[in-house]
């Protein structure tokens, strides 16, 4: 396990650094081997070289400071190493797919939550975020309290979603393609759909309140078991750690986006968390 804590403690030094110079043979002397070994060594387990990785996380980080908006998109260039704000603009560019001119809380990025080593490795994976102030949304479905955390949830998620199927769609919808919304509040699930889209009016209202929302997107033909739990463990992980936003209580939402049998490849979803 030392090993493990060399290459963490050598990361720990590229993150302090990333506003600066970071000096390769500093990398070598903390992870006690050949920078070149280091790098092979890294590219294999993160499945990106180590100037890929330092390149993303500045853009990452300069993203989180562009949706502050308190400091000049020149200042945020040279802050993390561009020498001219057109090589910024076309860097930032080509990771989020938008300009920096033109990010804003609602606009979706790219970032990449810094890289650890474990038994596993968490973070420097894409994980595509956006910011959003949403107004009320009122739909109606069913609801059964959970035991356990909001961490543990999905198996019992895949237990409501899944054996109870037939169940579920007989009371909120029977048709599966639209907008399905699974919502945890504090030990509390429910399952609903808008309520101009469900077949028993008489079903509980659910509201999910206004506010601003941290949401995150998975990419399409996913299996929503597989890939949501997979997203909440980024999200918390990695996510929330790396930038300045908190959750503010104990509330998430996701969203399906549900498709005929014929058009399973665009299903995908999102979790929506509630920030300050």
């Amino acid at each position: 396990m030392d090993v493990i804590k060399q290459l963490n403690d050598a990361i720990a030094y590229v993150e302090d650094n990333l506003c600066g110079e970071i000096d390769t043979n500093k990398i070598a002397e903390i992870a006690l081997c050949p920078y070149d070994k280091f790098k092979r060594f890294f590219s294999y387990m993160a499945n990106m070289s180590v100037s890929e990785y330092i390149r993303k996380r500045r853009l990452t980080l300069a993203a989180y400071e562009l949706l502050k908006g308190q400091e000049k998109i020149i200042d945020i260039a040279v802050k993390y190493g561009y020498s001219s704000a057109d090589s910024f603009t076309r860097a930032f560019a080509k990771q989020h797919g938008v300009l920096p001119t033109k990010v804003s809380e609602d606009t979706q990025l790219k970032v990449y939550p810094p890289v650890s080593f474990y038994v596993a490795i968490k973070g420097a994976s894409e994980l595509k975020f956006r910011i959003a102030n949403t107004d009320s949304i009122k739909p109606r479905g069913i609801s059964r309290e959970f035991t356990g955390t909001a961490a543990d949830r999905f198996e019992q998620e895949h237990i409501m979603w899944s054996n109870q199927h037939d169940y579920v769609q007989n009371q909120v919808c029977t048709t599966v393609e639209g907008i399905w919304y699974g919502i945890w509040n504090n030990g509390n699930y429910s399952i609903a759909k808008k309520a101009d889209e469900i077949d028993n009016p008489s079903l509980t209202s659910i509201t999910i309140p206004l506010g601003k929302y941290a949401i995150f997107s998975t990419d399409f033909g996913g299996f929503a078991g597989d890939v949501l739990p997979k997203l909440r463990e980024q999200i918390f992980d990695c996510w929330l750690p790396d930038s300045d936003y908190k959750q503010t209580y104990d509330y998430e939402v996701e969203v399906y986006y549900l498709y005929p049998k014929n058009e399973k490849h665009k299903r995908h979803y999102e979790i929506w968390i509630p920030i300050e």
